[in-house]
């Protein structure tokens, strides 16, 4: 795996902090520490030249001031020309915001999450100037709006970068201030997870080294938010116009309604996908969920109309304007979420922070049904389990049930995922016979001598080979004559019709999952015990067959 990871530096007039800057962070800590000199001029040629004679410092230049999005860019293309290995890039201000320290801690989680855009993340408490309080306030504002994701600092100028976004965000066209904030939308819209990590807050006194305008910049940052507020105006303007000459030649509500949503979709359809939510996803995957949700809205646009000019005895045109006025944040909200987002890129790993933090309340209802199967099996072949050990069970919904059924003296969890344990951890604070693992659930320990090795979706979101060797590791933590219920996707026709929609609609959250045949994990399975009992769980659409095995002496 490629572990290159570069520094990109943009800088313009830069005052001596930037010397102390890249002087802290040349050495092998990174592949490279990448200057770029946003068009400062001849009387700051002397500093660019002191930061150039350091050893892995490259300074590129403009020749004219074109903002830090486009410093931004230049220095990404130069690290993905200059470095084949490449991770990806930290970020970093020329103005000694940024303690080297924290740098290099952002670069170390870039390393360990290569798939996650990192961000070092202030906390503005404290002698934070105003202009920088307000600046990130009126971002962050705009982020809730557009990603439906709440960040602690938007404007942050310490990132990780994976290498897989940079070529997304050199296509992106601002070239300001506004460029960070189009990378969070960027990411988003390209199914980048956010990581952020907490740094320290350093500012000079005055903060003199900002180039940051808090009236224009502000402005600029909220306009990315505004794209999306003109491009609706001009929608709506196109769709009404179209809608009265309609009505008022045919005097048909619902002919009306749909030559004014074709209109609309000629005008709307391009700008949201391109001007708005920064999406490159193609179109026949997001036109049919585009046209879906104007078939949707446009209907329910007509029934308030219906309802609006029948009951309220509103004018047609008044009552489609209130209609369409109410469906505004919705249309907004439906469109970032599941019409202009990547999700389920084959090859992808599934993002499982994401998902403890927002599980679907489908997995809630579902997991009930699972359950309520689980401890049948349990309550039959190990009714009576001293010692029990949970796979892949970082806020795990099964541990209480189980707890309270079987009443082990021992309770493990083993688990790669950091923080779905830390949740599960204050979720069980004070049940002593608890214990909390955190690794590889291919390479667990063998010591466990456990009554009951269990797995609920796991072992599908492997490779075949170490698919086999999760399953061995369930019979590895038994003693002899325990018992492994494994839980499974099984390829019916009834998976993979609504896994069809799910991916059609955006919302498979599993890029990684692999539907299991039963002949692959019982061969594992008869090596290493006998198999008592199994069972379709038919009810959970996303159908999952449960099997009970007894280890072999």
């Amino acid at each position: 795996m490629a572990q290159a990871v570069a520094v990109v530096i943009p800088a313009y007039r830069p005052g001596r902090a930037l010397v102390d800057v890249v002087t802290a962070l040349a050495g092998p800590a990174f592949a490279a520490v990448i200057v770029v000199d946003d068009g400062s001029g001849p009387d700051y040629a002397a500093v660019f030249a002191e930061v150039a004679a350091l050893p892995g410092v490259t300074v590129v230049r403009h020749a004219v001031n074109l903002g830090k999005g486009a410093a931004l860019k230049t220095g990404f293309n130069h690290a993905l020309c200059a470095l084949p290995d490449l991770a990806g890039v930290v970020t970093a201000d020329a103005d000694g915001q940024h303690a080297p320290e924290d740098v290099r801690r952002v670069a170390e989680r870039l390393r360990e999450e290569p798939a996650r855009l990192v961000l070092g993340a202030r906390s503005f408490r404290g002698a934070a100037p105003w202009r920088s309080r307000w600046g990130n306030r009126v971002a962050a504002l705009a982020v809730r709006a557009l990603l439906g994701q709440p960040l602690t600092d938007t404007q942050t100028g310490l990132r990780g970068v994976p290498k897989a976004l940079l070529p997304a965000l050199l296509r992106v066209r601002s070239t300001g201030y506004e460029f960070e904030l189009d990378m969070l939308i960027a990411a988003r819209h390209l199914g980048c997870a956010v990581r952020e990590v907490p740094i320290r807050t350093l500012y000079e006194p005055g903060n003199p080294g900002s180039h940051f305008n808090p009236l224009l910049d502000s402005m600029r940052v909220s306009f990315v938010l505004l794209r999306f507020s003109l491009l609706a105006l001009v929608t709506a303007a196109v769709d009404n116009l179209v809608f009265l000459l309609t009505f008022g030649a045919t005097g048909h509500v619902a002919g009306s309604q749909v030559a004014a949503r074709a209109a609309g979709v000629v005008v709307n359809y391009g700008g949201a996908r391109r001007a708005v939510f920064l999406s490159r996803e193609s179109h026949r995957v997001t036109l049919p969920r585009y046209l879906a949700l104007v078939a949707a809205s446009g209907t329910a646009s007509y029934a308030l109309i219906q309802l609006l000019t029948g009951y309220a005895a509103l004018p047609v045109m008044g009552a489609k304007l209130l209609a369409e006025s109410v469906l505004f944040l919705a249309n907004f909200a439906i469109q970032r979420d599941f019409v202009f987002i990547r999700r389920g890129k084959p090859g992808g790993a599934t993002d499982w922070d994401h998902y403890y933090r927002s599980t679907p309340w489908t997995a809630r209802l579902t997991r009930r049904y699972t359950q309520r199967v689980l401890l049948r099996a349990l309550e039959r072949y190990a009714p009576s389990a001293a010692r029990v050990a949970e796979l892949g069970g970082a806020g795990s919904a099964f541990l209480p049930a189980v707890v309270r059924k079987l009443r082990p003296r021992e309770y493990h969890v083993i688990d790669s995922n950091a923080y779905g344990l830390e949740i599960l951890r204050r979720r069980v604070n004070g049940l002593g016979q608890v214990r909390l693992h955190l690794g590889d659930c291919r390479d667990t320990p063998a010591a466990l001598d456990a009554d009951v090795a269990f797995s609920i979706g796991l072992i599908e979101h492997f490779p075949p080979a170490e698919t086999r060797r999760v399953i061995e590791r369930h019979f590895a933590l038994l003693a002899p004559g325990g018992c492994a219920v494994i839980s499974f996707p099984t390829p019916t026709w009834l998976y993979r019709a609504a896994r069809a929609l799910a991916e059609a609609a955006g919302v498979w959250a599993f890029p990684d999952e692999r539907p299991l045949t039963r002949a692959e994990v019982a061969a594992t399975v008869e090596q290493h015990g006998q198999i008592l009992f199994e069972t379709v769980l038919w009810p959970l659409v996303f159908t999952q067959r449960l099997m009970v095995a007894r280890k072999l002496s």
